[in-house]
């Protein structure tokens, strides 16, 4: 039995109370103990020989599952005298070519891993993410409105925050991965790695189709 579920709610429970009452110093601890939790996990998850791959894609229908109730509450809230955050023609419309560029990035990493250029890969599926966050970030300083305004804006705004997310964590997945190398890493977590963020990329078209151009 593992401790680090119970570590972790801690570690959840520190950061909301930190938002909520906008602590600087709570927002500190929850860094240093959410680098401990990983480093933790990491050294349980490697250490472990027997691996449920089902557990995977349960982890992925719950994430589906989270996207869908967040498109459903940004369309049902939809106001035609209501803009989207930001125009679908500009930067979220390059986030889908970095996206997709990265994707194919990562298939061909997958398909080539541990030959002599297979790291280039990996570094090119990585700066394409990293391209993304940028872009996201740029976007959220640049944009006009906030969770404040109604509760379509609200909607939108948590699921993109949402997705974002999960970009920001696949990239340090990938990061971990192109540090500890092919040779040290199991082929069964390289795997997950390039199909979570393959699905990272492909909820993105969804994101940007719902919440952008819809």
């Amino acid at each position: 039995m593992s401790w680090l579920p119970i570590f972790n709610s801690w570690v959840v429970f520190v950061a909301i109370v930190s938002l909520f009452l906008w602590k600087l110093w709570g927002v500190l601890i929850f860094i240093l103990m959410a680098l401990v939790s990983v480093y933790y996990l990491i050294s349980e998850v490697f250490s472990i020989d027997v691996r449920h791959l089902d557990a995977f894609w349960l982890f992925l229908l719950s994430e589906v599952a989270v996207f869908a109730t967040l498109f459903v509450t940004s369309l049902w809230n939809e106001d035609s005298e209501v803009e989207s955050i930001s125009d679908w023609v500009e930067l979220p419309f390059l986030g889908c070519f970095l996206l997709i560029g990265s994707s194919i990035c990562a298939t061909a990493y997958h398909h080539v891993a541990g030959f002599k250029y297979s790291p280039l890969l990996l570094v090119m599926t990585m700066l394409l993410g990293t391209g993304f966050v940028l872009l996201q970030l740029w976007e959220f300083y640049d944009c006009e409105c906030d969770l404040s305004y109604c509760v379509y804006h609200a909607g939108s705004f948590c699921t993109v925050g949402l997705h974002f997310t999960h970009v920001l964590l696949g990239v340090l997945g990938l990061l971990v991965l192109f540090i500890l190398g092919i040779e040290a890493v199991d082929w069964h977590y390289i795997n997950l790695i390039v199909w979570y963020w393959h699905f990272v990329d492909y909820i993105w078209l969804f994101v940007f189709l719902i919440i952008y151009v819809i």
